[in-house]
This record gives structure tokens, sequence and C-alpha cells, in this order.
């Protein structure tokens, strides 16, 4: 599942796309496939990595799943708010690292 937390620009062009535009122009399912599509404003090939939201989604399953169970099982190691911040981190980077990409091979 695709998790956007900001919009991503367009590495040609540099104007936003957003899911609900790709929907108007009907190029959403490629995107969410991670398959090649034309970007809305300048029809330049564009790809959504597969590999975008891992950092996003490990962040997010860290402080949101980790943390409370750290603190239900007692782990003595790390605290729940350690773990929670880790979780924040790791999310805040996999927003910044999340972008679309210009494809290696037209298709």
């Amino acid at each position: 599942m695709t998790v956007l937390l900001k919009p991503l620009r367009c590495p040609h062009c540099g104007d936003a796309v957003t899911k609900p535009l790709l929907k108007e122009k009907g190029h959403l399912r490629d995107f969410l496939k991670s398959k090649v599509f034309p970007c809305p404003h300048c029809e330049g090939q564009l790809l959504y990595p597969e590999q975008a939201d891992t950092t996003l989604s490990a962040g997010i399953f860290v402080a949101v799943i980790l943390a409370p169970l750290f603190h239900y099982w007692g782990v003595e190691f790390i605290t729940p708010a350690q773990t929670f911040l880790l979780g924040t981190i790791i999310t805040v980077i996999g927003v910044f690292t999340q972008k679309l990409e210009i494809p290696d091979e037209q298709e």
C-alpha cells in the first residue's frame, strides 16, 4: 500500500504529482503498481519505485506496533519511549527519501 505524507514532485517539471490528480488522469493504477506512468503535467515518464515506502512503513511499524509491545512485554534493554522515538525518526527519514524517479528504460 502506498503511503504518501507529502506531495511527490516530478523530476522533469518539478510540479506536484498527487493521488487525486493521477486518479483524474487515469494513471493511479500504474502508480500504485509501481509501473511507468506519464506525469499529469508534462507527460514525462515517471516511476514510483517499489522500495519507496519501505523505510516509511518500517518507521510506522516500530513506532505504532513495537513500542506498545515492548511496553507490554516489559523489555528492559530499550524503553518504549526510546522505541517510539526511533520509529518516529525512521518515519521522518522515510518521508524525506520518498520520490518519483525517471525510469531506466522507457516502456
